[in-house]
């Protein structure tokens, strides 16, 4: 990459450093798919309009988790539904497990792509200068 100017290079390493964001992603999510645990809704889940669902479930050991449940698509009426089943942590949970791993794995290639890309093209620009 010698023949690139400084501020190429600058433009890459912040491409580079851009890239590292969907890894922490994927990291998240698959220590999420390790880390979590089966478990039920507790009480009613609260769904807005178009947007996250919200509710509680107990974790093992009588710890209780609340916050936004991932994958869950309710009308008005189905609201009043209890014990959805969920897999979760204490303060994020998942309708599905599996759809940690599909995301991570999502991310990772994404993040492989993207660099793949970046190097490319800063390979073809530093041999053209």
């Amino acid at each position: 990459m010698k023949g690139l100017k400084r501020w190429h290079r600058v433009v890459l390493a912040v491409c580079l450093g851009a890239l590292a964001v969907p890894l922490w992603f994927a990291a998240r999510n698959t220590y999420r798919f390790v880390a979590g645990h089966r478990t039920a809704t507790e009480g009613y889940v609260h769904c807005d309009w178009g947007g996250p669902c919200r509710g509680t479930w107990q974790l093992p050991g009588g710890r209780q988790g609340r916050g936004d449940i991932e994958g869950l698509t309710f009308q008005d009426d189905e609201e009043l539904v209890t014990g959805i089943p969920l897999y979760a942590g204490k303060d994020w949970a998942v309708a599905d497990r599996s759809d940690l791993l599909v995301h991570a794995a999502l991310e990772s290639g994404g993040t492989a792509i993207g660099t793949a890309l970046v190097l490319t093209v800063a390979w073809i620009r530093s041999r053209d200068l």
